[in-house]
């Protein structure tokens, strides 16, 4: 699945913050470590791969994809991921917490 310059993708869900569920994805190997040791959280599979950002950054051709994170604040865990800046400042302003570009994606 992974190709050079990309990242596999690890998705977890979780229903104990019932009756919410929640999904979380990520391509860093080190983060998907990690929550598979969190039993809240059930390991489903490498999903796809994407674009690994470069300390943040994505090469020509490429847009960031954005994390933010709502801090619990819903009674659960929700991520949302975004490409749209504007998106992401209007979340910011609502309380979200950027989580920071995570990968790239074509333009």
């Amino acid at each position: 699945m992974n190709t050079a310059g990309s990242s596999n993708v690890c998705r977890f869900f979780t229903e104990a913050f019932a009756p919410k569920s929640s999904h979380f994805y990520t391509p860093s190997a080190a983060e998907c470590a990690g929550v598979k040791t969190n039993p809240v959280w059930q390991y489903e599979d490498l999903v796809f791969s994407i674009t690994a950002a470069s300390a943040g950054t994505c090469s020509f051709g490429m847009t960031p994809l954005y994390r933010l994170y709502n801090d619990g604040k819903s009674g659960a865990p929700n991520h949302r991921y975004t490409v749209s800046t504007s998106i992401h400042a209007a979340m910011l302003a609502q309380g979200w917490v950027s989580e920071g570009v995570i990968a790239c994606v074509p333009m």
